[in-house]
């Protein structure tokens, strides 16, 4: 029972820290127009950033439970399909009341769109979301973003061996040696580090 209850913890923590990543609010942040707000709050509607954060939220989700699955495996634990549906879906209620939550993810994206545009840009913005064209960006952005994460998940993965080989080579030329055999988890510290 003792190792559920840390599993269970260890969980909670990584989902935590995966959406804690917009960091708090600042107080210096400067007081923005009412109707500038409402603007903003409408543009981000029409954008659809609910509906993406959700969704960037659930594939990271389904991403974490195979790494937390083979996680607690080691330690003799199981991750039951039933608890992940259980976590994923009190996660993403979370998520989804906190987004237009007092401090939650809208007030916090609102002085980002404040910075960058003025109230007219928003409300252009606002217009071509509303137009065929938008409403089809708009439809499309959920898709597409979803997509664009399994692109660039595989590239990623052909990325990194030949980053690896780059970084190795480049090293090399330097004099660095490049431990070629990693020493086995076995080894003392006083084992030469190069193979």
């Amino acid at each position: 029972m003792k190792r559920n209850r840390n599993t269970l913890c260890a969980i909670v923590c990584v989902i935590i820290l995966i959406f804690s990543a917009a960091g708090p609010l600042r107080a210096e942040d400067k007081a923005i127009d009412p109707s500038k707000v409402k603007d903003i709050k409408r543009l981000l509607e029409l954008i659809r950033l609910e509906e993406v954060v959700l969704l960037t939220a659930e594939t990271a989700l389904e991403r974490l439970f195979p790494i937390l699955k083979e996680a607690t495996t080691q330690n003799n634990q199981t991750v039951s399909d039933t608890l992940f549906a259980i976590l994923k879906g009190s996660t993403l209620s979370l998520v989804k009341r906190q987004i237009s939550a007092e401090r939650g993810l809208m007030d916090r994206v609102v002085p980002l769109y404040d910075k960058h545009y003025t109230q007219d840009d928003i409300r252009k913005l606002i217009e071509f979301y509303e137009t065929p064209l938008g409403k089809k960006v708009s439809a499309l952005r959920p898709q597409i973003a979803k997509e664009s994460m399994v692109v660039a998940e595989e590239w990623i993965n052909f990325l990194e061996p030949v980053l690896v080989q780059a970084l190795a080579k480049r090293l090399d030329e330097e004099g660095y040696v490049i431990v070629k055999n990693p020493p086995s988890k076995s080894c003392s510290a006083t084992q030469p580090l190069t193979g």
